[in-house]
């Protein structure tokens, strides 16, 4: 099998010969000024892609290195330069960072982040329409990058899933600013040769269809193109040809996205229908605007599993700050504080009579049995885990990872059992469904309360028993939370069966 580094480089390759038709230059082992050239990882429309060891810093580097017929030519030279001074200047996690840029022996080239992982493409392509907490988590840090490159005045005009690179941690990544365009005071910096659209036809805005001075708006259209894509598992406008394509972000309406998938919540279908509105002012007016829309459906919809990407973003430095236990502490009322520091010394005067007592060895009968081994590898966090999970589909033994490797994680492993749930029941072990269900059902959450409910009601139907389904699910409805996607679409089997009711719409 192949690096899914190389998959990810290669994705976005758009043939393997040069435009004379000659076999494309190979330059491993190539030294450019300190980045030693390993091997050739892509290529792409303007340049190759290696990675290289910078030998200074010890440390792995992607390096793109223009293609040789395009040297000559002062504009293309100009836009390949322009690259790297527009996402050079751009300095957050959710931005694939440029380290320099460098000319040698006529040779021009860009030395950026290495990233570890595959493409937004690869996962869409794997795992087809995604679940909602998964596709929030990443949207949400795109809408990140989109947010920190508007404030410096930097427009992508390629936003795609092959320009979305994700890591093994979750971590979504936009790379590529080679079409991006700069704007100073309101006036555009053209790069572009006249007549020239830039982008890509499945993701363009009606202005780059056009031919139009664009501006950060337009980005957030190919961003809901692109939200669109990741939920309906298909782009909202096909055809024959790129100009077909085209004239439809001019003037034809998309299908419902809900009626592609009802499970979805109303609130973020009609974020993504304004985020694909015709005209710009009719869009949001930034991405600030739109990852608060982001936040307030992640809340709703009940994906609070990537609780980091929801913390408030530094306007000034474009970071997302951490808001540690000590702040948390005085920020609080007096009251509150008082209470603790009461809890505190409570706890100082029983810590010693606990010590003797610690020491005495443990009941090997009361010790927790280990868990069982697992092939999934462990990851730093139930985070990474869960990501992990969500990567692999319906593979049962990653969500049990999450399970078993972080079992006080309650939010990542409820999610987990939940999907846990749902393979159980397409495989027909209702008695495993089941208990998970039932520990659902006494759980203090609103949303392991509802979800519990909904499946027993589920478990019901397929028993047979109508009027108690009935009942299960009028109990998940009172508890006012969103279905999971999965099981919604399971109430929706049952809602077209013999005495079917309406699951609960958010």
């Amino acid at each position: 099998m192949s690096d899914p580094v190389e998959q990810t480089a290669a994705s976005q390759a758009k043939s393997t010969t040069s435009h004379n038709g000659e076999p494309p230059r190979d330059l491993t082992n190539r030294l450019l000024g300190e980045f030693r050239l390993l091997r050739r990882l892509g290529k792409g429309g303007m340049a190759e892609v290696y990675l290289a060891e910078q030998t200074t810093l010890k440390r792995q580097v992607a390096v793109k290195v223009l293609r040789p017929e395009y040297v000559a030519d002062e504009t293309y030279l100009k836009r390949f330069r322009h690259e790297a001074a527009a996402a050079g200047s751009l300095n957050h996690p959710n931005i694939v960072q440029v380290y320099m840029i460098g000319t040698q022996d006529g040779i021009e080239y860009i030395a950026q982040e290495y990233v570890q992982g595959r493409t937004l493409k690869d996962l869409m392509v794997k795992r087809g329409p995604l679940d909602v907490p998964l596709a929030l988590h990443l949207l949400k840090q795109v809408a990140l990058a989109l947010q920190v490159a508007g404030q410096a005045g930097i427009v992508h005009r390629d936003i795609k899933p092959e320009n979305i690179l994700l890591t093994k941690k979750g971590e979504a990544k936009v790379a590529d600013f080679g079409l991006a365009q700069l704007t100073q005071q309101g006036e555009r910096v053209a790069l572009t040769q006249v007549g020239v659209t830039m982008g890509t036809p499945l993701y363009m805005s009606p202005e780059q269809v056009a031919g139009k001075p664009v501006d950060h708006r337009s980005d957030l259209y190919s961003f809901g193109v692109m939200a669109y894509h990741l939920f309906a598992g298909k782009p909202p406008f096909s055809g024959e040809s790129a100009l077909a394509i085209a004239v439809q972000h001019l003037n034809e309406t998309p299908s419902d996205l809900r009626q592609l998938r009802p499970d979805l919540p109303k609130p973020l279908c009609d974020c993504i229908r304004r985020l694909m509105a015709k005209k710009r002012e009719d869009r949001y007016p930034d991405a600030q605007a739109l990852l608060i829309d982001l936040r307030q459906i992640s809340r709703q919809s009940g994906s609070q599993e990537f609780t980091e990407s929801d913390s408030a973003l530094d306007l000034e430095t474009g970071r997302t700050p951490i808001v540690l236990p000590w702040r948390q502490f005085f920020s609080g009322s007096l009251r509150r504080q008082l209470g603790w520091m009461a809890v505190t010394c409570a706890g100082a005067l029983l810590l010693g009579a606990a010590a003797g007592w610690s020491r005495r060895p443990p009941d090997p009968f009361k010790l927790p049995l280990p868990a069982p081994k697992s092939s999934v590898p462990k990851q730093e966090n139930a985070q990474a885990q869960l990501f992990l999970a969500m990567s692999q589909g319906d593979h049962e033994e990653s969500w049990k990872a999450v399970v078993n490797y972080f079992p006080e994680a309650k939010i990542e492993r409820d999610r987990a059992e939940l999907r846990l749930a749902m393979i159980y029941l397409r495989t027909d072990r209702r008695d495993e469904a089941a208990q998970i269900f039932d520990r659902f059902t006494t759980d203090d959450s609103s949303w392991n309360k509802a979800h519990g409910y909904a499946g027993k009601a589920y478990l019901q139907w397929l028993a047979g028993n109508i009027d108690d389904a009935h009942d299960l699910i009028k109990r998940a409805q009172a508890y006012n939370q969103p279905i999971d996607g999965n099981l919604a679409r399971m109430l929706d089997e049952v809602n077209r069966g013999p005495g079917g009711f309406r699951p609960p719409r958010m």
